[in-house]
């Protein structure tokens, strides 16, 4: 029985002309360890998720100078990174930036690349107390797109029909392909700039020839980059990272857009400084220009790769946008208190490119996904699975019969495998671990310690593994016609039953004998033994 509600006392009521309170605030910081600098943004996201940068910092390293020359972190370079983020970690307590879950630590190229990886991470997360995490190529590419599609939707960039983003690093090169607005081709190169650099320094590569060697090394990348996006043509080209503040300084109008972040540049003008540029040496470059001996050993091929990127895909003009792996670190901080329904959407219209690329029948999967997020969102209080879940189990959903492309026979097992060594923009590699194994497990054997890919995983992602299997594997068994559009489902609990009440539908024996192998998994994982019933009028009025 609910109790009674007592009365305020004077001292608990709230007078009426009392200030409203101010809205919740967190304060939190974004760590990027790069090949050539570490940097910090600490940042303060507001009740709406919008985020303010209150501080920013940045020393220089020679991280990637050690590992793309002798393939590891060098112990002088490990003591420099350690003392620059004990720093950092004392100027974070000043602002009460102490949790874990206020901090995000990450390490790029040079780390995924470097022999003492693992001891690097470890000497640097024990010494200074930061976790730091090494990106993934399709993370890193991930939180590229969420560092500027705020800056492109405001400019209505997103509305162009083709639209191609280029991330400038020092040791990769990042490419985001967009298509009326959704992210179509996301890839990695391995052409970084002050890889670049180095390798033409190591090879005894400079003076006059500079000029021709860091062109030939920029048409390389975009020869890649060419070839990994549509043959159609481009109507705009992004460009940010490594040389885009310099570039947009010497080569564009002024900045303009949000927070004076965007910057449009012609090709002849970016060609031109980039002529200027290339044939300058380093120590010529921080004299002429007052710049850093960093910034020095990479603004000339930075420029020169975006010369020669508008140049090869044929655009006048290039915007330069002033935005940072920084940026998506702290924006996507603010999504987890404010998911945002573009992301997951960018997802699913991911998914469904997959499985139309493997043929699989958009009117069966519709269906099943239907089902199974009806199935999840009213099994919430048995399963306590939270939105991200629900969005792996949308996109195992999708892709769950894509194995029938390589075979039917065992078509589970191929599409376990089609989706492990696949891409889904926005997912990490676990998280596509995880929609493969949910995918594998619709039908046939139940997960099981025998089975290396499930056995592999820690105990907390099994037991999400199973939960979201069972849902899809009623899905699955109730959704054995394909039709135009999802049913309705409706459901009730009757002791130890969970009954599905499916409108439409005069004979559901086919799903009745399905349901009963396919439906031991979910009366294992959630004490309820699934029942599917047709959904009478009767019904219909006992359930409103």
């Amino acid at each position: 029985m609910d109790q009674l509600q007592q009365p305020a006392t004077p001292m608990e009521a709230t007078p009426l002309n009392a200030p409203a309170p101010e809205p919740a605030r967190r304060v939190v910081a974004a760590i990027d360890i790069g090949s050539s600098a570490i940097r910090l943004d600490i940042g303060e996201i507001d009740a709406l998720g919008q985020v303010r940068v209150l501080e920013s910092l940045r020393h220089g390293v020679r991280l990637g100078k050690d590992v793309f020359v002798r393939g590891r972190v060098q112990p002088d370079t490990l003591r420099r990174c350690v003392a620059i983020l004990k720093n950092y970690a004392r100027l974070l307590a000043e602002y009460d930036v102490v949790q874990p879950d206020q901090i995000r630590a990450v390490a790029t190229s040079f780390a995924r690349e470097a022999s003492n990886r693992d001891m690097f991470v470890d000497r640097v997360s024990t010494a200074t107390g930061i976790h730091v995490r090494v990106l993934e190529e399709s993370e890193e590419a991930r939180l590229t797109y969420l560092a500027v599609r705020d800056i492109l939707e405001a400019e209505g960039l997103l509305e162009d029909q083709n639209v191609a983003v280029v991330e400038i690093g020092s040791g990769g090169t990042i490419l985001l392909y967009l298509t009326n607005g959704k992210v179509t081709v996301a890839q990695s190169f391995r052409g970084g700039v002050l890889r670049t650099r180095e390798f033409l320094s190591a090879s005894g590569g400079g003076g006059p020839r500079l000029k021709g060697l860091f062109k030939a090394y920029a048409l390389e990348l975009v020869e890649q980059i060419q070839q990994s996006i549509p043959h159609e043509k481009i109507a705009t080209l992004v460009v940010l990272g490594a040389g885009a503040r310099f570039a947009a300084e010497h080569a564009a109008d002024e900045m303009q857009g949000p927070s004076a972040r965007v910057a449009c540049a012609s090709v002849n003008r970016l060609t031109d400084l980039a002529d200027q540029l290339a044939p300058l040496p380093p120590e010529a470059l921080v004299r002429r220009y007052k710049m850093t001996f960093p910034d020095a050993t990479i603004v000339a091929p930075a420029v020169m790769t975006m010369a020669q990127t508008a140049r090869v895909l044929k655009v006048r003009e290039v915007r330069i946008i002033q935005a940072s792996l920084r940026d998506g670190l702290l924006r996507d901080m603010a999504l987890r208190d404010h998911r945002s329904e573009g992301f997951e959407e960018q997802v699913v219209y991911s998914a469904n490119r997959l499985a139309a690329r493997y043929g699989a029948d958009p009117a069966h999967y519709r269906n099943v996904e239907a089902a199974a997020l009806a199935l999840f969102d009213e099994l919430q209080d048995e399963h306590q699975l939270h939105g991200h879940e629900r969005l792996l189990l949308r996109c195992a959903a999708i892709l769950h019969d894509i194995g029938i492309y390589i075979n039917a026979r065992a078509h589970h097992k191929h599409s376990m495998y089609l989706i492990a060594n696949s891409d889904l923009f926005g997912l990490t590699r676990h998280n596509m671990q995880m929609v493969a194994i949910v995918a594998r497990y619709h039908r046939k054997a139940v997960p099981s310690p025998s089975h290396p890919e499930f056995a592999m995983l820690a105990l907390e992602s099994r037991m999400r593994v199973a939960k979201l299997a069972a849902i899809l594997r009623v899905a699955d068994s109730i959704e054995r016609m394909p039709r135009d559009a999802p049913r309705r489902l409706k459901f009730r609990r009757e002791s130890d039953r969970f009954v599905i009440l499916v409108p439409d539908m005069e004979d559901l024996t086919m799903e009745r004998l399905v349901l009963r192998t396919k439906g031991k998994l979910f009366a294992d994982v959630f004490g309820l033994v699934p029942d599917v019933r047709e959904l009478r009028a009767d019904s219909t009025n006992a359930l409103a």
